[in-house]
């Protein structure tokens, strides 16, 4: 709301948005600086716009103090009368005048939040002693929290000394995979290698494609494959982290420290490694690639399985309409009029070899 301060002068109201500035308020603010001060009523005269107009330009203007009212008005005797004159201010002094009391804040509420941290990390020490203690006497941990996921998973990574390895199942949504890059390129930076698998499957998507460049560019190794059966992640050869399906919605997981069940767990990462199909940037765009048949045959030995559908699909990391577009895909292109059928013709054409 407009307030007033005598008559006919107008004052800032904070509450109020800020106003945007247009053409009026540009040319209300240019007559300012070049007669040194602004009559709106003179102003309306010579710009041909209406004192309605003109007296909320200048109230948007005052409220950005880019003009003050100056009731006593110039020295000059043949400048305006005092009443409802306005002087201009310079942009640089609006601003501090603006902007001044949010800085403070903000400078105040940082001092804050550094006093809090070292408040709170005081205790950091016993949580590392009890944490580290904890999953040494513990070789099998449930992790039920997400939070409690979450901050394992950060602790693991900043103490890992060689080698980050994972293999991930399915399609990751497009925040997580911005959250993964920017630990990618902090473990990467401490001169640790990571590889990382994924199903054949995701290449299809343009955004999973730019992302597996970009973790490439930064110096990791990506291979797809497949099939994954499920999430993994080992930290050195001492950890493994695997995705607890009974928790409910993907949210739990499983901490390995037994030495013997994460070297079982890490060769069956290995072979499916060695197997797996390095990945190369398509400048093409989306498409498989050199994945192609590699995906083409695992859907053909599902198909000749006679496995159903949807646990094909589930299989494979894709959708079921993608899965049984791939299947009518492979009939066309096989001249196979029955699922069973096609299974027979590809393995005498020699696409099931390899």
């Amino acid at each position: 709301m407009r307030q007033t301060d005598g008559p006919g002068q107008l004052v800032a109201d904070p509450d109020e948005d800020t106003p945007g500035l247009g053409e009026l308020h540009v040319a209300l603010y240019r007559r300012a600086l070049e007669h040194g001060w602004l009559d709106p009523v003179q102003a309306a005269l010579r710009l041909g716009h209406s004192l309605a107009e003109v007296d909320a330009a200048v109230h948007d203007l005052v409220r950005l103090h880019l003009l003050r009212g100056d009731p006593d008005g110039p020295d000059d005797p043949d400048g305006p009368p005092g009443t409802g004159c306005y002087l201009p201010c310079s942009p640089n002094a609006a601003a501090a005048h603006l902007t001044g009391s949010i800085e403070a804040e903000i400078r105040r509420r940082h001092r804050e939040a550094e006093r809090l941290r070292s408040h709170v990390m005081a205790l950091n020490p016993v949580f590392e002693e009890s944490w580290q203690g904890s999953y040494e006497q513990n070789p099998i941990v449930h992790l039920t929290l997400p939070d409690t996921v979450r901050s394992t998973l950060e602790q693991l990574s900043a103490g890992t000394r060689g080698e980050v390895a994972a293999a991930h199942p399915l399609l990751p949504p497009q925040q997580a995979l911005e959250e993964g890059l920017a630990r990618t390129t902090e473990v990467i930076g401490r001169g640790i290698s990571m590889r990382t698998l994924y199903p054949h499957s995701v290449l299809a998507h343009r955004y999973m494609q730019q992302h597996l460049s970009r973790m490439t560019a930064l110096g990791a190794e990506i291979r797809t494959t497949g099939q994954i059966p499920d999430r993994i992640l080992f930290f050195d050869w001492e950890t493994a982290v695997i995705a607890d399906s009974g928790a409910g919605a993907g949210t739990g997981a499983i901490l390995v420290r037994d030495p013997a069940l994460v070297g079982h767990l890490r060769r069956s990462w290995e072979s499916s490694w060695e197997s797996a199909l390095p990945f190369s940037s398509s400048p093409g765009g989306t498409g498989y690639g050199s994945a192609k048949d590699s995906l083409r045959r695992s859907v053909l030995q599902l198909l000749e399985s006679g496995m159903k559908d949807e646990v094909a699909a589930r299989r494979l990391s894709m959708s079921t309409s993608s899965y049984r577009r791939h299947v009518t895909d492979l009939m066309n292109d096989l001249g196979a009029e029955s699922r069973f059928q096609a299974g027979s013709f590809a393995r005498r054409e020699g696409w099931l070899d390899g």
